[in-house]
């Protein structure tokens, strides 16, 4: 139960500090344009608002396929990483899309061992 736990609030540190790290970072870290604003929060922000419901009422099938969204993240964060200028926004992404990937997974294998025995 402990770990069907750890793994929930793991899930739930980095997807939300992916979203807030996003925020953060076109909002007042980076010069990003008035214009491109909205557009780069939804791009960025958007694919992760279709797991929110599932995340916060702990689905394990919602955690099962979010783990690709980690992945996709995961990916974000190393090409931000490669940059010169958001370097440390790259090693953010990365260690919230871990996070969100190891935490995520942790639920989704011991949460459905929790059900599979419960049967």
């Amino acid at each position: 139960m402990q770990l069907i736990s750890l793994g929930r609030w793991l899930t739930l540190a980095g997807y939300f500090g992916l979203m807030a790290g996003f925020y953060v970072w076109h909002l007042w870290l980076n010069e990003t344009p008035k214009y491109q604003i909205s557009i780069m929060l939804i791009v960025q922000i958007g694919p992760l608002l279709f797991a929110l419901k599932g995340l916060l009422n702990g689905k394990i099938y919602t955690h099962a396929w979010s783990i690709y969204l980690a992945i996709a993240y995961f990916i974000l964060g190393v090409w931000y990483g490669s940059a010169d200028a958001s370097f440390l926004f790259g090693l953010y992404l990365v260690a919230c899309s871990l996070l969100y990937l190891i935490g995520a997974s942790m639920y989704t294998r011991y949460a459905s061992r929790a059900v599979k025995n419960e049967q």
